[in-house]
């Protein structure tokens, strides 16, 4: 039988209040969002392990997430930053939904500018993909009593980027790469003259360390250089 978008694997609406722990506490209630697979299968496993967790709802990313969480009166959705395309929509309508309700990244990108694009979405936390189980659930049940969360090489990664190497005009020149413009039509709105930007294209693989201009324009973006 086909499936839709939202997959609640048995999650049925209207469950009751997620059962007490031994110190009288109500279980987390968790929406784990992530292509489903491995990672997501993993995931609902260690969660609904926990007693202090408890996994109400699951969905791939193109899910009504915020519907999802309001109708299960989730507590916290923990999903995957690498296969989200509108980040910043999702946890918007997600607090207007259900004010309350968290959000923690799971991420195999541990670059600057995941850091700043997952901060100014305004989550909780950012976890990285390869944590040990025991240390995922510590860092939710942190997460839960109102503590932020970030992978620490993630934060070190964005520390030792602030350090810019690249010049202003450097920036320019890659910003417009980046965008797809070959170096003449850099040349053209930048109005520089085509040499000029070879020479800065030139100068921007020595500095990134890439083989070629595309890597370099990869690795400028990920460091937060541009």
């Amino acid at each position: 039988m086909a499936t839709s978008a939202l997959s609640l694997s048995g999650r049925e609406p209207g469950r009751s209040e997620a059962p007490p722990d031994a110190e009288g506490r109500s279980a987390v209630r968790v929406a784990v969002v992530g292509e489903p697979g491995l990672l997501r299968g993993v995931l609902v496993s260690v969660l609904d392990a926990a007693p202090d967790f408890e996994v109400v709802a699951e969905t791939d990313p193109a899910g009504d997430v915020p519907g999802l969480a309001g109708d299960r009166a989730v507590d916290l959705v923990l999903a995957d930053l690498d296969v989200l395309d509108d980040l910043p929509a999702l946890t918007g309508r997600l607090h207007r939904v259900v004010p309350h309700c968290v959000v923690v990244l799971l991420t195999g990108r541990r670059t600057p500018r995941m850091l700043r694009r997952a901060l100014g979405a305004r989550v909780r936390g950012v976890i990285a993909k390869d944590v040990p189980p025991a240390d995922l659930l510590s860092e939710l049940r942190a997460v839960a009593r109102g503590q932020r969360r970030i992978d620490p090489l993630t934060a070190l990664a964005a520390i030792e980027a602030s350090v810019n190497p690249l010049t202003e005009r450097e920036r320019e020149v890659a910003a417009a790469a980046a965008r797809g413009l070959r170096s003449k039509e850099i040349a053209a709105a930048l109005f520089l003259a085509p040499g000029t930007v070879r020479n800065h294209m030139s100068t921007l693989l020595r500095k990134t360390g890439a083989r070629n201009r595309w890597e370099a324009v990869r690795r400028a973006q990920d460091a937060g250089w541009i």
